[in-house]
């Protein structure tokens, strides 16, 4: 099957019926600035800081709803997950920090026809 991203064993894309339209990454160069009283903040490394990753889509009906509470299964088992792109690329390990919906056009029985959804996950490095 083929696939945008793998998190663990949950599958974003096509064949899943669950793929994501935007991927947003931030890396940090690990500056801060320090306030000095007589003069401009001075510039310090404190180290690279940790990535970032927010992937963002859109589902409908039931089974986008039951795709969100796979991913919210997981979120509840608070453990990182290995991050594999389509090309076979691993990114490394990786926790998910949050889990945002936004159900529109809600049916009768609770049913969403159109649900927005958006994944943050952040780098785990505890080696």
């Amino acid at each position: 099957m083929a696939q945008q991203m793998a998190l663990g064993s949950f599958v974003f894309g096509l064949g899943s019926g669950f793929p994501y339209e935007r991927l947003e990454r931030k890396t940090s160069g690990g500056w801060v600035s320090l306030d000095i009283i007589s003069s401009k903040p001075k510039s310090h490394n404190t180290g690279q800081g940790l990535e970032s990753l927010r992937l963002s889509g859109k589902a409908q009906w039931a089974a986008g709803m039951a795709k969100l509470d796979e991913l919210r299964a997981m979120a509840d088992a608070r453990q990182p997950y290995a991050l594999v792109d389509g090309v076979g690329r691993v990114w490394g390990r990786w926790r998910i920090n949050d889990i945002t919906e936004s159900q529109q056009r809600v049916l009768d029985d609770g049913t969403t026809s159109l649900l927005e959804w958006s994944l943050d996950l952040e780098e785990f490095v505890n080696a």
